[in-house]
């Protein structure tokens, strides 16, 4: 196994390669079911992808790990559906993007010039807070 340094997904937590081996199956009754079946669904999409099962269930606690270190504490409203399925294509569309590209993602995407056009300028307004917002984190306090 790969340490988790290695890992792609390595967030910054520190969890030993071996943590999950002497996780106490009890934990999971003692979380919320709203945590437990977030840690599922997670785990679930990473097996469905390829990942073995005790990769795929390492992943998915780092990955609950980044929510709750994000949302912790808070509600976090995660859509549904077609706003859903628009938020992750205008991502998609903004990662992909390289400058010279626009003819290929408006045929990708079965959007005119002019949507791409404008879904570049949400997602560069949409980076530009969280590089902002980065600028204002104490790195000191965690």
């Amino acid at each position: 196994m790969t340490s988790h340094k290695a890992d792609n997904l390595d967030l910054g937590f520190g969890i030993p390669n071996d943590a999950l081996d002497y996780l106490d199956p009890e934990i999971l009754k003692k979380w919320p079911q709203g945590l437990s079946d977030m840690l599922t669904v997670i785990e679930s999409a990473h097996i469905r992808a390829g990942d073995e099962p005790k990769i795929a269930r390492r992943r998915a606690f780092a990955a609950v790990r980044a929510i709750s270190s994000f949302a912790g504490g808070r509600s976090l409203y995660v859509p549904q559906g077609r706003q859903l399925d628009r938020a992750l294509r205008d991502r998609e569309i903004w990662e992909r993007h390289r400058g010279d590209n626009i003819p290929q993602l408006v045929e990708d995407y079965e959007l005119t010039e002019a949507q791409i056009y404008s879904i570049l300028a949400e997602q560069r307004k949409l980076a530009r807070a969280r590089l902002q917002s980065d600028l204002f984190v104490d790195r000191d306090k965690g």
